[in-house]
């Protein structure tokens, strides 16, 4: 049908009187070569449908402990866990994570893991207390030797010994004075524990007869004994 120019009376939109936009308002759209009308509602589900598709799964900040039960999820997304096992949700098996961090990621109902990340931290540990060293850290050992060396060894008569093991054996003597206990035996940075009938099971042990103390445990050439007795 032929369109009268002379029966239509054009207007810029700028012309027009404003008005918020609702859902049920119309707008019109070409179809091929067809002008078409639609909603406002129609325009923004599908607009929100291209969204959920191309814009990537959100990240949801929340804090889920070792043991617990996983958010309810009604969309694709992700969640940041430690290690553990957790309980699923929508009837998922439970999850079990091995690594310090891990993401696990919604399909819209349950979760599952995504990439488990491994962190790995360099520690420069030294067995020894040094000035001027700036970038390394003392064990507990060498703090241990060093508070010992400090202590008042005459006022409480208190015996130290260091020995550098120089042949390797399964066995090692330390003797200590007459009449003197361990305070503490060290083997490099381990404590070593009394032999007891309720540790036989364990190789990190010693043993005292008369003024002699025994490491049961193997030692390597240079290794250091450590012995603190009163």
């Amino acid at each position: 049908m032929a369109i009268d120019p002379n029966n239509i009376t054009t207007v810029r939109v700028g012309e027009l009187a404003p008005a918020p936009f609702a859902l049920t308002d119309l707008i019109a759209h070409e179809v091929g070569t067809t002008l078409k009308q639609g909603t406002v509602q129609s325009l923004a589900d599908i607009i929100g449908s291209y969204l959920d598709v191309s814009g990537g799964v959100g990240f949801r900040a929340v804090s889920v402990s070792d043991g617990e039960t996983l958010p309810t999820t009604t969309k694709e997304e992700f969640i940041l866990v430690g290690k553990g096992t957790f309980q699923n949700v929508g009837g998922g098996s439970a999850i079990t994570t091995t690594e310090e961090l891990n993401a696990l990621i919604s399909d819209g109902a349950t979760w599952s893991i995504g990439v488990q990340i491994p962190i790995e931290v360099e520690l420069s540990v030294s067995q020894f207390i040094r000035s001027g060293f700036l970038d390394t850290s003392p064990s507990e050992n060498a703090v241990f030797n060093a508070l010992a060396l400090k202590m008042d060894s005459s006022a409480l008569n208190v015996f130290t010994v260091t020995d550098k093991v120089t042949i390797a054996d399964n066995e090692q003597t330390i003797t200590i004075p007459s009449g003197h206990k361990p305070l503490s035996v060290h083997l490099e940075y381990a404590p070593q524990f009394k032999l007891t009938s309720n540790n036989a099971a364990r190789i990190d042990t010693w043993t005292q007869s008369g003024n002699v103390i025994t490491l049961l445990q193997p030692t390597f050439s240079g290794s250091y004994i450590y012995i603190v007795s009163q």
